[in-house]
């Protein structure tokens, strides 16, 4: 797969969330994956934020942490990378970024996220305030 996107449909707030997995980097049998992460009430603003636009939709929701809806609709975004997380090869890995104004904040709540309720393999970074997700190459059992 070359990259994943997902947007997400939350009603009862008329909101967006939208995640993509774009690959970042290779080492030999190795791909390691980004995620970005974004939620608004409007596409086209999702949408130039992630392609980095330089406009005023763009710098706007890159100064805020979730808006109005709280971390309820990044949460349930999160939850969709366990589908990707087992689509994943073995070997690669997924890089989570805190990329919000206030990453400190980000940080400490998805790292208590990942503790308590997602999958094992979830590692944190808090030098660099992120997360990654290493699946574990398969062992080739040998008869013998």
């Amino acid at each position: 797969m070359k990259y994943k996107v997902k947007t997400i449909y939350f009603e009862p707030e008329n909101t967006y969330i939208k995640l993509r997995l774009v690959k970042w980097n290779y080492l030999q049998n190795q791909t390691f994956w980004l995620l970005s992460l974004a939620i608004s009430k409007s596409k086209r603003q999702l949408n130039d934020w992630l392609n980095k636009r330089k406009n005023k939709r763009s710098k706007k929701l890159s100064a805020k942490l979730t808006g109005n809806s709280g971390l309820l609709l990044q949460l349930i975004a999160v939850r969709h990378l366990r589908v990707w997380t087992e689509e994943l090869h073995p070997g690669d890995c997924i890089f989570f970024l805190c990329e919000s104004k206030e990453k400190f904040k980000q940080f400490k709540i998805y790292s208590r996220w990942f503790k308590q309720r997602e999958i094992t393999g979830w590692y944190t970074d808090p030098d660099r305030l992120l997360f990654y997700y290493f699946k574990p190459a398969q062992l080739v059992e040998t008869n013998e």
